[in-house]
Parts: C-alpha cells; structure tokens; sequence
C-alpha cells in the first residue's frame, strides 16, 4: 500500500467500466494506483452520475461497481448531505467565469477539506480549480 491519497472522477469510473470509452486502457493502466492507494475518495454524486452514464450501456456492472465503493477497505464514500451542498453551491455561485457543474463542486470542496490534490479524471475543470487530473498526464 502506497501513501497516496487519490479522488475518483466520474470520468475515471466510466472508463474503467466500459470498453467503448476513448479512456479505458488509460483507466486500466492506472487502476493499480488505486488498488494500492492509502485512501480514495469518492461521492454519492459521483456514483449517481456513474449510475446514470452507465444505465444503457451495462447497468450491472455500475451497480456492482456503487457497492464494492462501500465495502473496499481504503474508499471513503462522501454523503451529499445539507452542509456540504450549501458549500458546493457557494462555490458554484462564485466561480461563474468557469463552467464548473454542481457535481465538480461538490467533489472540489471534499477535496479541499480532505487536502487531496490528485484525481483521477479527464475533466480539465479539475485542473482548473488546481488539481491534478492524473488521466491527462502523459
């Protein structure tokens, strides 16, 4: 087990469950990283929207996928409760020179409160807000 402390992106979920994805040898290559990881984060609104990209291509596999978040000994699954909402929508209401969607804001403050800097995602908005998007790195 490496010390690392890694967030995990809807895009990076996606990837790695389905074949088709432009970024699933990109996902599989770095699946060990996960695997070894001290810590990975992830939230519900993440896995809602994994549950709703994955509905017609291979439900099975993202409900499977949602639980073992559950039970996976270094994952700490991050409930969208009031608080954390309100803080995601403050900063969803500051940052209105980005495109940033509800759902990166939410995983930007967990990330802020949590002191994590990686993610596994394609999604620039990550790197936007001053993280690492670890599936756009060469």
């Amino acid at each position: 087990m490496t010390g690392e402390r890694l967030f995990l992106d809807t895009a990076f979920i996606q990837a790695l469950l389905n074949k088709r994805d432009q970024y699933h040898h990109k996902a599989l290559e770095l699946l060990p990283r996960v695997k070894n990881a001290k810590e990975v984060w992830v939230t519900e609104a993440v896995l809602t929207e994994v549950g709703n990209a994955l509905s017609a291509v291979n439900r099975v596999i993202a409900v499977q996928f949602i639980q073992q978040c559950y039970q996976t000994e270094n994952m700490y699954v991050v409930s969208v409760d009031t608080p954390l909402l309100q803080r995601a929508l403050q900063l969803y209401d500051a940052r209105s020179d980005k495109t940033w969607g509800l759902t990166d804001c939410i995983s930007f403050a967990v990330m802020k409160e949590q002191g994590l800097t990686d993610a596994l995602t394609t999604d620039k908005h990550f790197v936007q807000a001053g993280y690492r998007a670890l599936m756009l790195d060469q």
